[in-house]
């Protein structure tokens, strides 16, 4: 199945599942901090067309709350430019990894 979150952006079941188990397994070590999911895709250069997303985590406090998204039963951090480079677009895991449809 897959859900659009309120800023466009859609998650599969597999993204949802593999948060949840990657939140599980490392959120101990981070209390008061939330993941952020950043997104970058080059335009020029030697990488031009190479993207990737990584997955770090960051403090809670200063953040807004119209930043953060339930994703299953967790909340996600998606800074303005993230949101932007994924409106429309799907996060899904392929082969353990975070993919980009």
């Amino acid at each position: 199945m897959l859900e659009r979150l309120r800023c466009g952006v859609i998650v599969t079941d597999a993204f949802k599942d593999w948060l949840a188990s990657w939140h599980q397994r490392e959120s101990p070590a981070a209390p008061g901090f939330l993941p952020e999911l950043s997104y970058v895709r080059c335009a020029e250069g030697d990488r031009a067309g190479q993207s990737w997303a990584s997955l770090v985590w960051r403090p809670r406090k200063g953040l807004e709350d119209h930043e953060i998204f339930a994703v299953g039963p967790c909340s996600l951090h998606l800074s303005s430019q993230t949101r932007k480079a994924l409106r429309e677009r799907c996060l899904d895991i392929r082969h353990g990894q975070i993919a980009v449809i």
